[in-house]
């Protein structure tokens, strides 16, 4: 095996692969070509590669062993999706294609979320929803579970008891260990939840959190009494503004590109896709409105910022590939200045109180997002085991609603589930954000993002790409390890002190 030539037809395989994705989810050609780019680069998804750089890594020492974790892990996944190309085509072709009617009118899916977080007459939102499960359950549910049930077998093929077992092995994470920590968060916010978002969905919604369903938080997060100050109009400069104060240029990053119109089949969930790194990357968002557009904006652009970035002299490895918690803790570390009260008033213009009761709203909603992750991790575990798949959108239903208690539908049991247990990345990453953000107050203050030492402080973690884990940087900057008990601490501080 040629390790070199390995490595260099799996940066094309990924470049080729992200710039389909993005020309489809971003709207601008509806046929997803997934198995033409599995097809040509063929020779990476062979078992005897799997074996071998399995080998490889376990004679391996130091770096050397930690590139090929990073490999291993690509050619795992990769390895168990080969069988299941045409079939993801398939489903983001239908995606695409697939309409329901609201009030007389054709609207394609992925619109409709944008439509349903808009509605604010619960009878006429709760009919969009029933009937975007009923779309999901008929028409996306049968190649779903063909999609989850091929990869599942996949996974033993590879020698894995189960998909758990697998991604648990090439992540080099302790799942079970992370569900006991999000177990904790769940116990200790549970009263603090109920009696906050409770409080809030009352009074924004008029909606008994008893009575309500996961559509009712598409309401209520989309906040229209904001909308003053989050003109979408304003969002792109905003960021740029926000940027320049940390001494970055968004206008010098040619490596940058924006992708900010509205289509009607672009993906409404905004995303970043990484080309080339760090040269060729996109940010593309669905604006619709509001503060979800802004918290949408910074967290993709805080990606790309980490690519664009990161050092072209690094290793393939360490640019393409390692810990995706890397990534999403650096995401969120520019989100989250959407919960930074001098970040309201200095680029929003909104009074201290006002920017004090958004605060409140903004981590009261992120309490519902981390215990929503805590729920998709338990269910995913129990997905993901040694049983067969058939009867587990009641578990489904049962897992979320105790966890963010609201009513979900069961239809959404598979798709609702997160690729390689993306879910246990967001979560780390939301515990190694808590952590850097820890940090960065210590050293530059509250107001960090109007020092350009604290944007040199971050364009250093950048250049590092994903040559280090999570732990790795934070032992680095003084901690032991990642630790639930500061995002928990986090959360309830903020919630408290800004009620």
């Amino acid at each position: 095996m040629d390790i070199e030539k390995y490595k260099i037809n799996a940066q094309n395989f990924l470049s080729e692969l992200d710039k389909e994705y993005y020309l489809h989810f971003a709207g601008l050609k509806e046929e997803l070509n997934i198995g033409a780019i599995y097809d040509k680069f063929g020779e990476l998804f062979l078992l005897e590669y799997f074996n071998l750089i399995k080998e490889f890594k376990d004679k391996a020492k130091g770096e050397d062993r930690k590139k090929y974790s990073y490999l291993l892990k690509f050619c795992g996944e990769t390895l168990i999706e080969k069988p299941v190309k045409e079939l993801i085509d398939e489903m983001g072709e239908d995606e695409a294609r697939a309409k329901i009617e609201v009030e007389g009118k054709d609207v394609s899916y992925r619109y409709s979320e944008v439509l349903l977080s808009n509605e604010p007459d619960k009878t006429k939102r709760d009919s969009i929803d029933e009937k975007r499960n009923k779309l999901v359950e008929k028409q996306f549910n049968p190649k779903l579970y063909m999609y989850w049930d091929t990869l599942h077998a996949q996974a033993g093929k590879l020698r894995f008891e189960c998909y758990n077992d697998m991604f648990s092995y090439l992540k080099g994470v302790d799942l079970s260990r992370l569900k006991s920590d999000m177990e904790k968060l769940l116990e200790v916010t549970h009263q603090i939840y109920i009696d906050n978002f409770g409080k809030l969905l009352l009074s924004e919604t008029g909606i008994e959190l008893d009575n309500s369903k996961k559509s009712d938080f598409a309401y209520l997060k989309r906040a229209t009494k904001y909308d003053v100050f989050f003109k979408k109009e304003r969002l792109v400069e905003l960021f740029k503004q926000t940027l320049a104060l940390m001494g970055i240029d968004l206008d010098r990053q040619k490596n940058i590109f924006l992708d900010v119109e509205e289509r009607k089949n672009k993906s409404p969930r905004a995303f970043c896709c990484t080309v080339k790194i760090p040269d060729e990357i996109y940010l593309v968002i669905m604006p619709k409105g509001g503060q979800d557009d802004f918290e949408a904006m910074f967290h993709e652009g805080g990606h790309a910022e980490h690519f664009s970035n990161t050092r072209s002299s690094l290793d393939f490895e360490y640019k393409f590939l390692g810990d995706s918690a890397v990534t999403e803790g650096y995401a969120f570390a520019m989100e989250n200045l959407m919960q930074n009260k001098e970040w309201l008033v200095y680029f929003l213009k909104m009074s201290p109180e006002y920017a004090r009761e958004f605060v409140y709203f903004s981590n009261v909603a992120k309490l519902w997002f981390c215990r929503r992750y805590a729920g998709k991790l338990k269910y995913e575990l129990i997905l993901h085991g040694s049983d067969p798949i058939s009867g587990k959108d009641a578990i489904y239903r049962q897992i979320l609603t105790a966890a963010n208690l609201m009513q979900y539908s069961s239809a959404d049991y598979l798709k609702d589930v997160d690729d390689s247990f993306y879910c246990a990345d967001y979560i780390r990453a939301w515990v190694f954000e808590a952590q850097l953000k820890d940090h960065m107050h210590q050293k530059f203050g509250y107001g960090w993002f109007r020092q350009k030492k604290a944007g040199d402080f971050l364009k250093e973690l950048w250049s590092y790409g994903m040559k280090y884990d999570p732990v790795e940087i934070l032992q680095q900057l003084g901690y032991k390890d990642l630790d639930i008990n500061y995002l928990i601490y986090s959360l309830m501080e903020e919630i408290k002190k800004n009620k």
